[in-house]
């Protein structure tokens, strides 16, 4: 499960890739955003990857640290809390994130994400985004 989780989470260094980013999920596997204040619907594997294309497409080049991880491998449950920072075509980012990753029955595909982030630092980005018409 640990490898899964690191892989998954350093799927998001370097330059985004969607394809990186799907490939340690089960066919099954639905993405939550929080906080709900966001107004991200919970995501099966497709939605979540055309949502995430038009996010690659901005060409975001991230460095992402895992800064924490634990597991309870009798539930197939982890949690990781990570920190990227990242240069945009706006400017520079940077964000926390909290992955609460449940995993298929072989640990190695992940079923279900619920990401926490930095809803200021997600907001402020888009808007710059947007406005600059690169969003």
């Amino acid at each position: 499960m640990r490898a899964t989780a690191e892989a998954f989470v350093m799927s998001f260094d370097g330059r985004w890739s969607t394809e990186a980013a799907m490939a340690h999920r089960a066919p099954e596997c639905e993405h939550t955003m929080l906080p709900s204040s966001l107004g991200n619907p919970k995501r099966s594997n497709a939605e979540w990857a055309a949502h995430f294309k038009q996010i690659e497409a901005v060409g975001i080049d991230a460095k992402m640290t895992i800064d924490d991880y634990i597991a309870v491998p009798s539930e197939r449950r982890a949690v990781c809390r990570s920190s990227m920072s990242a240069t945009t075509p706006v400017g520079p980012y940077s964000n926390e994130y909290v992955w609460f990753l449940t995993f298929d029955e072989s640990g190695q595909k992940i079923a279900s994400i619920t990401e926490f982030l930095d809803s200021k630092a997600a907001g402020d980005i888009v808007s710059k985004l947007v406005e600059a018409g690169v969003l």
